[in-house]
């Protein structure tokens, strides 16, 4: 952990030290941003896809920072700077290196999230709830997930000899086969659990069975000590939940135990699991009131059976679904469950997922434009379609699925029946491969179109989708505007000239 020196920093490496100018010079974090670099830091230059840090190497050191991290053929061609840098083989692969070094020194457990949906969320209500422990809680910034996101979170600058950490909640994401061996090996997880297990990823990952097979290495490959909360309201894992095993955590629904598998039953009855039963007790729109019971195991000697109820600021079942998931895992850190509800209190949604908000001439904003999967897809629908909601005009406006390889026409195209369920609409599809959805519904739907009063227009991918509100504002007031698709598509800018539109209205 921080700080270190630049001779410990290139030991860790295996980066020659004895050209540095200031060997025992004191680093007190990292950073890949030139821009943002401390006097005080470590530069990284990281070669990506679209830019190359070693172009900032320069003005990165000229800035102030302590030394850089560069590449052995980048310094070959500069070598004036070899007495500020720490020459590698390769920068992001360096970054893991660091990593794994400095997991090794952590004296408090790390909590790996994955899954295929919903890690996000899920990762920041179990932040929020651990901060119960009156103690430091790390976590993934954003989404960086990836090779370089879990370097970055494992070394951010927050790990500190020096600070109490309660613990570091790290998100795993993964769009290759192979890539969740890799970081399980890296981040060594004490606590594991994954969300939902939807198709993702599925140019690099082949078909949701691999994806599938991919995510449950979290599970397979973590160590023997690692606790695994497992989630049995997904039909994937409930597949597989003869693996568990003493240890681990059950999160399933009040009247579903029974039908689990004999060695839930068996594990339970010797007190060698935990279990988190929950009953949705009310489901509205924007919110999900959720019953909770803890039954702690032999292994956690300081806790005690509770119960609970909590309120879930978030639209749609797969939200409390994962709330629940959370508040298992944090359940194992923190015995009292009252300390938990308080800390709850605090959680703010996290941009761009499942945000609420009310504007001007009755709108209803529900911004969950970050990402976009079949599955994270149909959990949106099915919010919309809440009971709360059935009789106000409805807005959709959606990107294409990224990512889905040469299944991502027929995923597409599965929206198509449950889409003809939203009367009284408009339909804005945009993107190239949302265009096969709407050829579909136009072509071979077109009664139902009339049936349903639904109106259904297209933009390309070249095109601003924020153009959909040119003929939208007659329609929009006492809306309900559901904006969702990848990242890629950036329907953000949609969604700030739909907040601009009803500011400007008054």
């Amino acid at each position: 952990m921080w700080p270190k020196t630049l001779c410990d920093l290139a030991q860790r490496l295996s980066s020659p030290q004895d050209l540095l100018k200031h060997p025992e010079a004191i680093v007190q974090s990292l950073s890949t941003d030139s821009r943002k670099v401390g006097s005080d830091e470590l530069f990284v230059a990281i070669r990506g896809e679209t830019h190359d840090g070693h172009n900032y190497v320069e003005s990165a050191l000229k800035q102030g920072a302590v030394a850089a991290m560069v590449e052995k053929s980048w310094l070959e061609k500069n070598p004036k700077w070899k007495s500020q840098c720490l020459p590698v083989e390769d920068t992001t692969q360096a970054m893991r290196t660091l990593g794994k070094s400095f997991r090794s020194e952590f004296n408090f457990p790390l909590i790996a999230v994955g899954g295929s949906n919903g890690k996000t969320t899920t990762k920041e209500m179990l932040a929020c709830l651990l901060t119960a422990l009156n103690a430091q809680v790390t976590r993934t910034h954003k989404s960086e997930n990836g090779f370089l996101g879990l370097a970055i979170t494992l070394t951010q600058k927050a790990h500190r000899r020096n600070i109490r950490t309660a613990a570091l909640v790290a998100e795993i994401g993964i769009d290759d086969v192979g890539a969740m061996n890799e970081h399980v090996s890296i981040a060594t997880p004490d606590i594991a659990l994954l969300t939902a297990l939807g198709p993702e990823h599925l140019a690099g990952l082949g078909s949701w069975d691999r994806a599938v097979e991919e995510e449950l290495i979290l599970f397979r490959e973590a160590p023997k000590s690692c606790r695994r909360i497992w989630q049995c309201s997904e039909p994937r894992l409930r597949e597989v939940l003869y693996e568990i095993r003493e240890g681990d955590v059950l999160v399933c629904e009040s009247g579903s135990f029974g039908s689990l598998v004999p060695a839930v039953h068996q594990l339970a009855r010797a007190e060698k699991i935990s279990i988190l039963r929950f009953e949705i007790v009310e489901q509205k729109a924007t919110q999900s009131i959720v019953n909770t019971s803890w039954t702690p195991s032999s292994f956690d000697d300081n806790q005690k059976p509770w119960t609970m109820t909590f309120e879930v600021p978030l639209p749609g079942i797969h939200n409390a679904q994962n709330f629940v998931l959370a508040l298992a895992t944090a359940s194992i850190l923190c015995p009292d469950v009252t300390k938990l509800k308080t800390a709850w209190k605090e959680f703010t949604p996290p941009e761009m997922r499942s945000r609420i908000v009310k504007l001007n001439k009755g709108i209803t904003l529900y911004d969950d434009c970050y990402n976009a999967s079949p599955a994270s897809m149909d959990a949106a629908f099915d919010a919309l379609l809440s009971s709360e909601w059935k009789h106000q005009h409805k807005i959709l406006v959606l990107g294409d699925m990224l990512d889905l390889g040469e299944e991502s026409k027929s995923w597409h195209l599965k929206l198509v029946e449950k889409l003809l369920k939203f009367e009284n609409s408009d339909l804005c599809l945009f993107g190239t491969a949302m265009y096969d959805v709407f050829n579909e519904i136009k072509l071979k739907h077109s009664d139902a179109l009339q049936t349903a009063n639904m109106r259904l227009r297209h933009a390309g991918a070249e095109t601003d989708p924020a153009s959909f509100m040119n003929v939208l504002s007659d329609s929009i007031c006492d809306s309900v505007v559901l904006v969702k698709g990848s990242r890629g598509m950036d329907l953000g800018r949609f969604v700030k000239s739909c907040e601009a539109w009803s500011l400007a209205q008054g």
